[in-house]
């Protein structure tokens, strides 16, 4: 990026056309040799090259500023009646009113720009300037002054504008006194910046009216798009066409060399150089930034295609579980009817072209689905087109007699999106899936996991032995029970006995050595086994498990299994054969899941 930018600056800097801005006459103290870009991403990072640090007044760049405030102070219908938003087509200091109104044609030119000036509240406890100053100062993200020499001698010349503020105040477009809205006007263009503080500022409104180093939201996000149309069509004084034409950037420069452009979503750019054409633009400044539109591809209307993965994946219940150990006969059901339910995984910034994928994807499939899980963990930005459209979906899927599960862990969603369409949003994936596998279980007649109670003879291992192994085995388990929080394994501990959790639940997890963060791995239902691998490989405990509520569990102590083996080996070889393959289907399992994820 920095070479990028040097390159274009290396190629413009012994430009010397063009001349110093003289109707104001500090302003011919300017350096003509002074030349810096700067731009800055809409998360806060800074690319800068030239002539960077160099303080100049704003000038007319204020004017996008100043509205953004107007619109906010007073919305955009009071703002409406007091400046348009056509372009004049004629120059920025011109006489340019509509008949009948009165009303300036559009903010970026003078006339629009003292308009907008006077609609900023002027309070004995926050003066109008002081609040402009204050504002500009959080785009910029620091403390910014003003030129007082420039200031007086812009007052002192400001004969023009003085009279275009008495014909707005004939209107009645600006209120009196007509005199302090017009020093303020002045002052607000003798602000310093220099070109690292416009391109914060100008990604600020690329941010969506937040600044992107500080966080501090400066304009509502529903002006800003005001702001930038504004910019697109007005923000270059004559030269607007053709600049939409070249760059196709919202942009806005001023007399005192400055110009910024604005990608939305992107970065905010600025230059500086203070020598001008013909139309009050920045010679330099308007070249580079034509040159860096070629070369960043930044054409406004050059915009991408329609992104085709905003679908990370889409796979069925039946090949991803939730993190819940199972009895046999409950994973066998989910095993079945887990193909009635589909994981779709939305990835990115989602936009109105961007869902409907989704939606196209949820119609395809709607037929011979009972259920639609939409994973939104891994998108960014929405709006309100998305929001709106995703509620479509819900609708259609409830009239389609199916149901919409959302996992939304960053709270992308709205409290009141869903309203009226019983729509479930979970806090994760997790508890997206376990939601759908508690209805198809539910459906299936079986009782509530949790709640479930399981005898000796109910577990898969037991099951699985002949009548003489099971009374064997039976005899050498023990009951225990543990009260919530209790552990009933610790992570390294040596592994000592096997489990078969006959009630309540319980959780495993794992402790990261390094730091001690436990991390949840998945929670234990009754029906199931576990400890087994650290029993029979005589190592020590890989993780915790601690009751979440109060467990019991059947035990079957090393010592004891040992005996089995002296005293039963027949039965003792079908009590290992049992857990190995009962470890090797659930490797297997999670053998899918992996490909079906990498998929």
């Amino acid at each position: 990026m920095t070479r990028r930018i040097e390159q274009v600056h290396a190629r413009y800097a012994d430009v010397m056309a063009g001349t110093l801005a003289n109707y104001i006459p500090e302003l011919t103290r300017a350096d003509p040799r002074h030349f810096g870009i700067a731009l800055v991403t809409a998360d806060g990072h800074q690319y800068a090259v030239g002539d960077v640090d160099v303080a100049f007044t704003i000038q007319s760049v204020s004017k996008a500023f100043t509205y953004g405030m107007a619109l906010d102070h007073c919305g955009p219908a009071t703002v409406e009646k007091h400046v348009g938003v056509e372009p004049s087509g004629e120059a920025f200091n011109s006489i340019s009113l509509e008949a009948g109104t009165g009303r300036p044609r559009n903010p970026m030119i003078n006339a629009g720009a003292i308009a907008v000036t006077g609609l900023v509240p002027d309070l004995p406890d926050e003066p109008r300037f002081d609040h402009i100053l204050d504002t500009f100062s959080r785009y910029a993200g620091r403390g910014l002054d003003w030129d007082r020499e420039v200031f007086a001698s812009e007052s002192a010349t400001g004969f023009r504008n003085r009279a275009i503020a008495n014909l707005l105040r004939a209107s009645e477009v600006i209120p009196d006194p007509v005199d302090e809205v017009v020093e303020d006007y002045f002052r607000q263009c003798a602000i310093l910046v220099d070109c690292v503080d416009l391109a914060t500022m100008a990604a600020t409104l690329a941010n969506g009216g937040t600044n992107p180093s500080t966080g501090d939201r400066v304009l509502e996000p529903g002006h800003v798009e005001k702001v930038l149309s504004v910019m697109s069509t007005c923000g270059m004084y004559d030269y607007s066409g053709t600049w939409t034409y070249e760059v196709g950037l919202p942009a806005k420069s001023g007399v005192g060399g400055g110009v910024i452009g604005v990608l939305p979503g992107q970065f905010g750019v600025a230059m500086f150089s203070p020598l001008l054409d013909v139309n009050g633009n920045s010679v330099r400044g308007v070249a580079a930034c034509r040159d860096l539109s070629r070369v960043f591809d930044l054409h406004l209307l050059r915009a991408p295609s329609m992104s085709a993965h905003a679908i990370r994946r889409t796979y069925l219940l039946s090949e991803v579980a939730s993190t819940r150990g199972r009895p046999a006969v409950d994973e066998a059901i989910l095993a079945e009817h887990g193909n009635e339910v589909v994981v779709i995984e939305l990835q990115g910034d989602l936009f109105a072209t961007c869902l409907e994928r989704l939606v196209r994807e949820v119609d395809e499939r709607i037929a011979r689905a009972h259920t639609f899980v939409v994973d939104l963990r891994r998108t960014g930005t929405w709006d309100q087109s998305t929001t709106g459209l995703l509620r479509g979906v819900a609708a259609d899927v409830r009239t389609a007699g199916a149901r919409l599960v959302v996992a939304d862990p960053g709270g992308t969603v709205g409290e009141s999106t869903f309203d009226g369409l019983d729509v479930t949003v979970a806090p994760s994936l997790d508890e997206a899936l376990l939601a759908c596998e508690e209805d198809l279980l539910a459906a299936s007649g079986r009782p509530d996991p949790a709640a479930a109670r399981f005898a000796v003879d109910e577990f898969s291992l037991t099951r699985a032995l002949d009548p003489d192994g099971r009374a064997r085995l039976q005899e050498a388990l023990t009951t225990r029970s543990w009260s919530p929080g209790e552990d009933i394994v610790v992570q390294d501990d040596e592994a000592d006995a096997l489990f078969l959790l006959a009630e309540g639940v319980a959780r495993v997890s794992y402790a990261d050595p390094a730091t001690g963060l436990e991390t949840r791995i998945a929670d234990l239902y009754p029906g199931v086994v576990f400890g087994e691998l650290s029993v029979v490989g005589r190592d020590r405990r890989s993780a915790t498990v601690r009751a979440r509520t109060p467990v019991r569990c059947h035990v079957l102590e090393r010592p004891r299994l040992d005996a089995l083996r002296e005293e039963a080996p027949r039965v003792y070889t079908q009590v290992l054969e049992h857990l190995l393959l009962s470890s090797s289907d659930r490797l297997r399992r999670a053998n899918r899941e992996a490909a079906s994820l990498r998929a």
